[in-house]
């Protein structure tokens, strides 16, 4: 793909789950450390929030459950599971004569628990 650049990158039909913010949102990554993300739920909930929603996408997904199930270990929390998936559109450009604009199709999933 050195031969293209990204023009465009925009979703598909589906849900806005990716613009979707809350005050009491945990975006977890792949990267980051489990204890850093209990921490601040810990710290969300301390602050008087009702509802934390842990938000996570492809391999971080493991993550998101396995905090999910510490944080429930630690405090008394009901539990409400949600799956959604949105199509993502990238459109590169060539950066040489000839050859074809590209458009790669990909699956998000989003899962909050």
């Amino acid at each position: 793909m050195e031969k293209y650049r990204l023009v465009e990158e925009h979703k598909g039909e589906g849900e806005d789950f990716l613009e979707q913010t809350s005050e009491s949102e945990v975006r977890i990554t792949q990267q980051g450390k489990p204890r850093n993300y209990i921490s601040y739920a810990m710290n969300l909930f301390a602050e008087g929030s009702n509802i934390i929603v842990l938000k996570a996408m492809g391999r971080a997904i493991n993550k998101a459950v396995t905090i999910a199930e510490i944080l429930k270990r630690k405090m008394p929390l009901h539990q409400v599971n949600a799956l959604s998936s949105v199509e993502m559109i990238d459109v590169f450009e060539p950066l040489e004569e000839g050859l074809d604009v590209v458009t790669s199709r990909r699956q998000a999933t989003h899962t909050s628990r």
